[in-house]
């Protein structure tokens, strides 16, 4: 969960909660990542902070983003 009092960003926070996920297997290449919407309700957050932890996870190579698709686990 992410903890709006800690100092790490949210954003950061759920970037790393996702990076877990797939590092752990939860999310396996080529699955798509939960909806913008699901992981605003799941993790209490805005939807720039979802969109910030996505740009986040882009960058670092875990995650791809297709226009009208999705964003899906990146193939390792």
């Amino acid at each position: 969960m992410t903890n709006p009092l800690s100092p790490m960003p949210l954003y950061q926070q759920l970037a790393d909660l996702l990076t877990a996920q797939i590092e752990r297997g939860e999310l396996r290449p080529g699955q798509p990542l939960p909806s913008e919407l699901h992981l605003q309700q799941t993790y209490g957050v805005s939807r720039g902070t979802v969109r910030q932890a996505m740009r986040v996870l882009r960058e670092s190579g875990l995650v791809v983003t297709i226009q009208a698709r999705g964003s899906f686990v990146a193939e390792r």
